[in-house]
């Protein structure tokens, strides 16, 4: 009878473990489609759900903070690469980015953004040094 039991509740937190990461996948997929389509209010509202059903999920604020960039609302962008960051401080995409929002604000520690995503190997990190921090 004991063993029943526990295995009875070994099923069914399998099921609530499983349905909550189908739920938190689905919305976060859900979120780069209306990305991807220039749909920027929806996504962020999709990928905010997302970071509440799983918020170590750095590469779910990495893709808000994108939706941020496109509608210009570049200090909540900033907020999501920091937190991407926060999370994994290898995320090279992350410093990039970061560093590409700090552009029209001004902030000259863009640079350092860039020098790390260089570090990492990141793609047009190079580029964006010489031409951003000359």
């Amino acid at each position: 009878m004991k063993k029943a039991l526990l295995l009875l509740i070994a099923i069914n937190f399998s099921v609530i473990c499983f349905s909550q990461d189908t739920d938190f996948y689905n919305t976060y997929f859900e979120g780069n489609a209306l990305l991807s389509k220039g749909q920027y209010d929806k996504a962020i509202e999709k990928h905010t759900l997302a970071i509440k059903l799983y918020p170590k999920a750095d590469y779910t604020y990495f893709n808000r903070g994108n939706a941020y960039y496109k509608k210009k609302d570049f200090a909540n962008a900033l907020k999501d690469y920091d937190q991407t960051l926060k999370l994994n401080s290898d995320y090279a995409e992350a410093y990039f980015q970061r560093g590409l929002t700090k552009v029209p604000l001004g902030d000259k520690t863009l640079c350092d953004d860039f020098k790390k995503a260089e570090k990492l190997k990141m793609t047009g990190s190079h580029e964006a040094l010489k031409l951003h921090c000359k």
